[in-house]
C-alpha cells in the first residue's frame, strides 16, 4: 500500500497556486468518463471522449495497451458499456440529432468481443428493417427500449432484459416507461430472443437473479408514488411489499441465489435512508447501517458475499459506513480509505476471483482518477485521471458549514473560496442554488462551475435548503409547498451566515441557479431586493401555472399528481409565488439564460420575465441557444454561455 499513500500525498498535500486557467478547461465535458474490470480480471473497458465522439477502449490490465473498442460516429456517444463475460461486452449509443444539440439514447443494444470483433446490433427498433434513423420501419416487436436487468453469469450466451415498448406519435417514437415491461432472453451473439414473462406495472424496474428469476419490481404509480411489488415465484400473484415490510421499502439489489433482497428504507425519527437486508425465508428484516447523520446515498458491494458491507454518506463530505460481520472487501476499503485520505475512494468493480479491483478516487479539486489494486502484491496502479487538463494544485478547496434556521431546522451548506484571494481581503461572492429541487442537493465534489468562478476570484456559496435530498424524508418533505416560500429564506439565511463566517464581500453578491435554483434565484432577488447585485436565472421556472400547462413534467405518468403535492394548485399562491408578477422588485441586474427546445422548463418562462422586467424598466440581458433543451451541452454553446455570464459577473460586482 505504500505505494498508493505516496501517490495521494502528492495530489493533496501540495499548496494551492493562484491561476487563471482557460475557460474551456471548466466548459470541456470530461475526457475519461468510467472504467469497468472484465470478470478475469484481465482486461479493462473505459469510456473516452475524444474530438466530439465518447468512445470506448479495451485495455490489457498488465501492458495497458489498447486491444479493442467501438469509436462511434462524430457527434454520438457510447452511453453505456458493461461486460457480460470474459470475452464479451454489451454497449448502448446516444445519438446527436439536428434538432437537439445533446445526444439522445436510441434504447438498442449492441455486442463486441473484447478485440472489437463480432460487432452486431442485438436489439432495437434498426435490428430489424431498413430504417436508419428515427422513423419507424420496423417490425412492432423492436419497437421498445431495452435494459439489462441480469447477465446470467452461468450463461455465456444469453442476458436477460426488460422491453419497453415505445410510445409513438406519427412517425417518432420515445420510450417513457408508461407501458408494462416484457421480459426477454437476448443472446449476445445472433440477436435471438425469447419471451421470459411480463409484470403488470408500469414504470417499473426489474430485478433478478443470476438464474434469470423476476420476483422483485419496483414501480411508480399515477400518482407518483414509489411503490414496490414481490412474489414467492412466476407462478403466484404480486404483493404490495408494504405489506410485508412497511412502506417506503425500495429494491436496490438482490442476491444471486434470490434469497436475500437488499432495499433502501427510513429509519429513525428522522426517516434518514439506509439499506435494509430482507431473508426471505426467516422474514427477517434488519438495517445494515446505523446511527446516520444524513442518508446512505452509495453502497460498495462483497461479491463474495453478495450484500452491501459499505455505506457512504455525505454529512461534510463523505463518510464511511460498515455493515457488522467481516468482509475482506469491507477490509481492503478501509486500507483504501486511510491511503486516499481527504478522498473519497470508491470500488468500482472487482475480478471474480478477488485478484483485482477498479478504484474511482475523487474530491472537489479531483474529478475523478481511476487505479487498479493487485491484492497480490497490495500495489494500486495509477490508470488515468478525467479532466486531465486540469491540476488539482489550481483548483480551490470547499469548506462545510451548518446554520439553524429561524424555525429551528438545521441546514448544511458550503462555500468554496476564490484561489486568488490576497490576505485580509473579502472576496465577492456568488449564490449558487441547485435545481431539482426535491431529491436533489449540493456536495463537495468536483463542480466545474464552482471551480470556475473560485478560479475566477469569487467565492461561491451553497446552500442545500429544506426540499433538499439526503437529509431524511422530513427534511425533503418540509419544502413541499414552499418553492417560493421558506425553501427561499434557507437560501437567504444561508447567505447571510456565509458572509458572517467568511471572508466575503457582503456589498458584492449574485445570485445564480439553473431549472428550480433559476426561480428560486429570482424569488431571492424579490425577497431580499437589497442583497445582491445582479441574479441570473438558467432555464428557469418564472411562472409556476406554466408547470401545469406547458411542462412535460405534467405530461408524465403521475407528473400532475407530483406538482400537486410539491406546488399545490391554488392559482393565487401559485400567482403570489411566481415571480414574473414581482418583476418590478428587482433592483439588480438580470441575466437570462434559457434554451429554446426545453420541454421541461419552456422556453416560454423565459420570454415572459423577460417581457415584465423590460415593462419594469429593467430590461435583462437574454441569451437563447436554439438547439439547447433543458441545459446546454454543446461545448461551443457552453463556451459562450460561460463567457457571457463571466462578463456580466465582472460588469455588476
Amino acid at each position: 500500500m505504500k505505494r498508493m499513500f505516496f501517490f495521494c500525498l502528492l495530489v493533496i498535500s501540495t499548496t494551492i497556486q493562484s491561476t487563471e486557467l482557460p475557460l474551456e478547461y471548466f466548459t470541456k465535458h470530461g475526457d475519461y468518463l468510467d472504467m469497468k474490470l472484465s470478470p478475469d480480471g484481465k482486461h479493462i473497458a473505459a469510456r473516452i471522449r475524444a474530438k466530439g465522439r465518447v468512445s470506448f477502449v479495451v485495455l490489457n490490465t498488465e501492458t495497458l495497451k489498447t486491444v479493442g473498442g467501438v469509436r462511434p460516429n462524430e457527434g454520438d456517444i457510447i452511453h453505456t458499456v458493461e461486460w457480460i463475460n470474459s470475452e464479451r461486452l454489451v454497449y448502448q449509443f446516444a445519438e446527436k440529432t439536428t434538432r437537439y444539440d445533446t445526444p439522445i439514447a436510441t434504447g438498442e443494444l449492441f455486442a463486441v468481443d473484447y478485440n472489437g470483433k463480432r460487432n452486431a446490433m442485438l436489439f432495437g427498433y434498426r435490428a430489424i428493417g431498413t430504417s436508419t434513423g428515427t422513423r419507424i420501419n420496423a417490425r412492432d416487436e423492436t419497437n421498445a427500449a431495452a435494459e439489462v436487468i441480469s447477465y446470467l453469469p452461468d450463461d455465456d450466451r444469453w442476458i436477460l432484459i426488460a422491453e419497453y415498448p415505445f410510445n409513438i406519435e406519427g412517425n417518432y417514437f420515445y420510450n417513457d416507461k408508461e407501458r408494462p415491461p416484457r421480459i426477454v432472453k437476448l443472446n449476445v451473439y445472433n440477436g435471438k430472443k425469447r419471451k421470459a414473462g411480463s409484470v403488470p406495472f408500469k414504470n417499473a424496474s426489474l430485478f433478478a437473479t443470476d438464474k434469470g428469476d423476476v420476483n422483485f419490481v419496483s414501480y411508480t404509480d399515477e400518482n407518483y408514488v414509489t411503490k414496490a411489488a414481490y412474489r414467492e415465484n412466476e407462478k403466484e400473484e404480486w404483493q404490495d411489499l408494504s405489506e410485508l415490510l412497511g412502506s417506503d421499502m425500495l429494491p436496490q439489489a438482490i442476491s444471486n441465489d434470490g434469497s436475500r433482497i437488499y432495499l433502501t428504507g427510513k429509519e429513525g425519527e428522522s426517516k434518514l435512508t439506509t439499506m435494509f437486508e430482507f431473508e426471505l425465508a426467516t422474514k427477517t428484516l434488519k438495517p445494515l447501517f446505523t446511527g446516520l447523520e444524513t442518508n446512505i446515498e452509495r453502497f460498495v458491494w462483497d461479491d463474495k458475499q453478495q450484500r452491501p458491507v459499505v455505506g457512504i454518506s455525505y454529512p461534510n463530505k463523505h463518510q464511511y459506513h460498515y455493515a457488522e460481520g467481516t468482509s475482506k472487501t469491507a477490509s481492503l476499503q478501509k486500507s483504501f480509505a486511510a491511503s486516499f485520505k481527504g478522498q473519497e475512494v470508491y470500488i468500482q468493480s472487482e475480478s471474480r476471483d478477488g485478484n483485482f479491483f477498479l478504484l474511482h478516487v475523487s474530491s472537489e479539486v479531483n474529478p475523478g482518477e481511476y487505479y487498479l489494486f493487485n491484492n497480490k502484491t497490495k500495489g494500486a496502479s495509477f490508470l488515468w485521471a478525467n479532466r486531465s487538463w486540469l491540476d488539482p494544485r489550481n483548483l480551490a478547496s470547499t469548506e462545510h458549514f451548518t446554520f439553524n434556521t429561524a424555525d429551528d431546522l438545521k441546514i448544511h451548506a458550503y462555500v468554496t473560496m476564490p484561489t486568488n484571494l490576497e490576505e485580509g481581503s473579502q472576496a465577492p461572492f456568488v449564490t449558487m442554488i441547485h435545481g431539482g429541487p426535491h431529491g436533489f442537493r449540493d456536495y463537495a465534489d468536483f463542480d466545474s462551475e464552482v471551480q470556475l468562478l473560485a478560479n475566477r476570484g469569487y467565492a461561491v456559496v451553497q446552500v442545500n435548503f429544506r426540499g433538499s435530498g439526503g437529509y431524511g424524508q422530513e427534511f425533503m418533505q418540509a419544502g413541499y409547498l414552499e418553492w417560493g416560500g421558506a425553501m427561499v429564506n434557507d437560501i437567504l439565511e444561508g447567505t447571510k451566515v456565509a458572509i458572517e463566517k467568511f471572508s466575503l464581500d457582503s456589498t458584492k453578491g449574485c445570485v445564480y441557479g439553473a431549472s428550480y435554483g433559476g426561480y428560486a434565484a429570482m424569488m431571492a432577488s424579490i425577497r431580499a431586493p437589497e442583497m445582491f447585485r445582479c441574479v441570473i436565472g438558467y432555464v428557469g421556472v418564472y411562472d409556476l401555472n406554466y408547470m401545469f400547462s406547458e411542462s412535460d413534467t405534467a405530461e408524465a405518468f403521475g407528473g400532475k399528481a407530483y406538482l400537486e403535492r410539491v406546488v399545490g394548485t391554488d392559482k393565487a399562491v401559485l400567482d403570489a409565488n411566481s415571480p414574473v408578477n414581482h418583476a418590478d422588485k428587482i433592483k439588480a441586474k438580470v441575466m437570462i439564460i434559457h434554451g429554446e427546445k426545453d420541454a421541461r422548463v419552456p422556453v416560454i418562462n423565459a420570454e415572459a420575465m423577460v417581457k415584465k422586467l423590460t415593462d419594469a424598466g429593467n430590461k435583462p440581458q437574454y441569451l437563447n441557444f436554439s438547439k439547447s433543451g433543458h441545459g446546454v451541452y454543446d461545448e461551443e454553446g457552453r463556451k459562450t454561455l460561460y463567457q457571457a455570464l463571466l462578463d456580466f459577473l465582472e460588469t455588476n460586482i
